[in-house]
């Protein structure tokens, strides 16, 4: 049996919207074992929807590295134990795929390379910022590039600042993925396109340097939290209670509705 632990993420950190991913101090585990058919159990964040079932993110990451090895699996005994809230904006989904992919390439004696299983984490889950630092760990900066035999993506691991506690605030809803993505325009102002830009750079920069102070006006977001904002009751008492508190910066946690705060 195989056993792999998978940190929750947190997505675009306020300007990074589709770059910047962390990984944090809570984590799924995934065991898996091979066998001729499969058989799924779970414990913790929606064990009753996930018991049972074979099409789960989880089994298809799993049939990808097999694939990807030039093998066949036919099935398999999975234990999940799920610590990350559904639908929360802490990169469930992104555990699940790189749980698989991870217990899958160790079973098989690491055939795969981790840049190998971010393309097909990436590829599962549609967009790269939590399977990133969920396979490598801290911060991480990644890039989507259009490549002849399909997209490729570049990452760098970038220093967090040791002093920084993160807290995360998460309110009793869920709020899926793709609805928080509907209300997101297709195009944006100039003016808010580069007011992200510069914060992203800024935030980047403040944390290589360690400049916290930095950090709030590092934080703001003009392209996609309050559009969101619809959707998470009380999300700007939050941000503001949370800087009231003392927090050196504040912002949703990937398509929310969870907050993070530092």
């Amino acid at each position: 049996m195989v056993k792999v632990m998978v940190p929750a993420t947190s997505a675009n950190l306020g300007p990074g919207f589709d770059f910047l991913g962390l990984a944090l101090e809570l984590y799924n585990t995934v065991s898996f074992t091979p066998a001729p058919e499969w058989r799924v159990t779970a414990e913790g964040y929606g064990a009753e929807m996930l018991a049972g079932r074979n099409d789960l993110l989880v089994c298809q990451a799993l049939e990808r590295v097999f694939t990807a090895a030039g093998q066949k699996l036919t099935g398999g005994i999975v234990h999940l134990e799920n610590r990350i809230p559904e639908a929360g904006g802490l990169g469930n989904s992104a555990a699940a795929i790189v749980g698989g992919l991870a217990a899958a390439n160790h079973y098989l004696g690491e055939p795969l390379t981790k840049d190998d299983l971010l393309t097909l984490a990436a590829e599962l889950e549609g967009h790269p910022d939590n399977v990133a630092p969920a396979i490598f760990g801290g911060l991480v900066g990644v890039v989507k590039e259009k490549g002849t035999a399909g997209p490729t993506y570049t990452y760098l691991k970038m220093p967090f600042p040791p002093e920084l506690q993160v807290v995360v605030a998460v309110p009793k809803l869920k709020v899926a993925t793709m609805k928080a993505r509907s209300l997101l325009p297709k195009q944006v102002p100039l003016a808010e396109a580069t007011f992200n830009l510069a914060r992203t750079g800024l935030l980047v920069g403040a944390c290589f340097s360690g400049r916290l102070d930095l950090i709030r006006l590092a934080m703001e977001d003009a392209l996609h939290q309050n559009r969101r904002a619809v959707l998470i009751p009380g999300f700007h008492q939050v941000i503001a209670s949370a800087y009231h508190e003392g927090a050196l910066g504040a912002a949703l946690s990937g398509s929310g509705p969870t907050i993070i705060a530092f």
